[in-house]
């Protein structure tokens, strides 16, 4: 697990391990120039600060997930999530609102505690 202490452009990050500055080029990342801005934008808020494990590939391309919550950010990257990352979503409802139907009440039944066992008898002791 590393930290991630700031990142250099859209697929670079830069990590602190174990008190040295180490560079990771995301593999598998393309990004059109023209979302360069954004997708470093959205990698900041993302991981600035946040711990990542980070998994060397055959051919030395690097796959970052990010802790506690295991985003892939290569994935992430790849589907272009920092293009959504601005936008903010409403609820207005459900899509084809049926007629509603009451619920039936649930009737909560106390039950009654069992008395204990009976206790032995003693036996009269014999003289």
């Amino acid at each position: 697990m590393l930290r991630v202490v700031s990142v250099k452009n859209a697929r670079t990050l830069v990590v602190d391990n174990r008190g040295v500055a180490a560079e990771i080029t995301l593999g598998q990342v393309v990004i059109p120039p023209a979302e360069e801005e954004a997708a470093a934008a959205y990698l900041r808020h993302t991981l600035t600060g946040a711990w990542v494990l980070v998994e060397t590939g055959a051919r030395g391309e690097s796959y970052v997930y990010r802790s506690p919550d295991a985003l892939f950010v290569n994935g992430a990257l790849s589907r272009r999530a920092y293009l959504g990352a601005s936008v903010q979503m409403t609820y207005v409802g459900e899509v084809m609102p049926g007629p509603r139907r009451a619920e039936p009440a649930v009737k909560v039944v106390k039950a009654k505690p069992t008395p204990p066992p009976p206790r032995p008898r003693r036996r009269p002791r014999s003289r």
